[in-house]
């Protein structure tokens, strides 16, 4: 999550009365490191990933700017085509890769320390297979010995974490979800690119299993720019000294390993909502990181556990704070129904003695919704328009397929809907759609998607409507 108005945090978190005493250990990961250095090269590369803009200056991280600057030296065109073709099966998303590059033994070092749990094989297989070409890079650019080399800017990161953390902070968010884990652990990440601002942050909260517990994870980029300075040893602020991001990260972030581990058995019951995130949300979240729509609900419920948790300890300016960036500035407009769910959960913890066993009736939020409830709620329009596409394709195409941001076309599903052969060279669909269209057209597999004419290639057909419209398009040639 990206986030430029961080809120003040701090107080809510030494005002509690904290009594646990679970540490937090504040560590670096080299195998999150090398991931997020390979990360910036993609963006680079193909002008933007996720939230990252490939082409502007990054100076402000610098870590980041001096791994860019040495990978530079070097044909990167193998980890950058390791990285695309992986996330054609895992989907625009990280939590699966930050999990697993936690759970795999510190680079260089090959295997896992713990269990990979991926129900979804294509995507175990693929995130594994990403994993080692991550290794092999690591070991290839002999990144062991530049970030030992780099050891004094990464100390200087920790202890910023370090100093700014509370003691036994995390007492009420134990109470509140009902249990408590081994082990707290935050990641310093300096080498996540973020765009500027003057406060700026990503997170990730994986958790997992080990055979003594549970451990909680946080990953954290840096969050205050810095300026530019002649040396890396110069430097005497590492970009994590700011208190209240710290605490607001910590709130969120450990948040997730509280919600994350109960929704993932629901994926699959989750996704049978997914015309809401294609239909509605998905303007609003691909920029923030979370166009996958089981990590947009796990957003919602962990942002509505921090407003009932702040509630809980009689903050009631602060819920309203959280709200005001959750959901007017962050357009997690879901916000409400989980919360007034979330109400019977606090009521009812004879019944509901942890978070785990409430989580299917959290859920139901998402039965009683629906596309038009949620686009109201994000002030999109509900009008649908009429749409007569005709596309001319070479020959001997065969079945193509049309798949976008609607259930009309298949909700970006590549095989579900095909165009009508009305001749050897042209294909015809009409269909109805909601004011913003994107879509594109593939022989039935991503691997086959076709280039059209006048759109850069890998990007969506985008048509903003406001009346019935034809539209005609051009395919050059398909994916081999």
């Amino acid at each position: 999550m990206i986030n430029k108005s961080i809120l003040t945090l701090m107080m809510f978190l030494l005002a509690a009365n904290l009594k646990s005493q679970s540490k937090v250990d504040v560590e670096f990961s080299p195998n999150i490191a090398t991931y997020s250095i390979v990360e910036y090269l993609v963006a680079k590369h193909q002008g933007r990933l996720f939230y990252i803009d490939g082409k502007t200056d990054i100076s402000y991280l610098p870590l980041a700017d001096l791994a860019n600057r040495e990978m530079e030296k070097y044909d990167n065109s193998k980890i950058i085509k390791a990285m695309q073709d992986y996330l054609q099966v895992a989907g625009q998303q990280q939590d699966l890769t930050y999990q697993v590059l936690l759970k795999h033994n510190i680079f260089p070092a090959k295997g896992y320390a713990y269990q990979i749990e991926e129900n979804d094989n294509a995507k175990k297989e693929a995130v594994k297979k990403f994993a080692e070409q991550l290794r092999e890079f690591y070991v290839e650019r002999k990144l062991g010995a530049f970030f030992k080399s780099q050891s004094y800017f990464i100390e200087g990161a920790k202890n910023e974490v370090k100093k700014n953390i509370p003691t036994g902070y995390m007492a009420e968010m134990e109470k509140y979800y009902g249990q408590k884990f081994l082990a707290y652990r935050f990641y310093v990440n300096p080498f996540d690119v973020l765009p500027y601002s003057e406060v700026f942050w990503h997170g990730n909260g994986p958790m997992f299993k080990s055979d003594k517990g549970q451990i909680a994870n946080m990953i954290s980029s840096a969050y205050v720019p810095l300026k530019k300075k002649n040396n890396i040893k110069d430097y005497t602020e590492f970009g994590f000294n700011h208190p209240e991001t710290t605490n607001f990260l910590i709130t969120h972030e450990f948040g997730h390993s509280f919600v994350n581990q109960y929704l993932g058995q629901y994926e699959d019951s989750i996704n049978k909502s997914n015309n809401l995130m294609s239909e509605a949300f998905i303007d609003k979240m691909d920029g923030q990181g979370y166009s996958y729509w089981p990590s947009c609900v796990g957003e919602h419920i962990v942002r509505s556990g921090e407003i009932r948790i702040a509630l809980a300890n009689g903050n009631p300016e602060l819920a309203e704070k959280l709200r005001q960036q959750h959901i007017k500035e962050n357009y997690f407009v879901l916000i409400p129904d989980f919360e007034k769910k979330m109400k019977e959960y606090e009521n009812n913890r004879a019944k509901y003695k942890t978070f785990k066993d409430f989580v299917p009736e959290l859920l139901t939020v998402l039965d009683k919704t629906s596309v038009e409830k949620v686009r109201t709620k994000l002030g999109l329009s509900n009008v649908k328009y009429e749409v007569n596409l005709t596309v001319n394709v070479p020959e001997n195409s065969g079945d193509v397929y049309i798949t976008g941001n609607q259930s009309s076309i298949g909700n970006w599903n590549p095989n579900v809907i095909k165009l009508n052969k009305t001749g050897e060279t042209t294909r015809q669909i009409t269909f109805k759609t909601y004011p913003d269209l994107k879509f594109k057209l593939t022989k039935g597999s991503w691997e086959t998607e076709g280039k059209i004419d006048g759109i850069e290639e890998g990007k969506d057909v985008s048509l903003s409507l406001d009346k019935n419209t034809s539209v005609n398009h051009t395919v050059k040639n398909w994916k081999q």
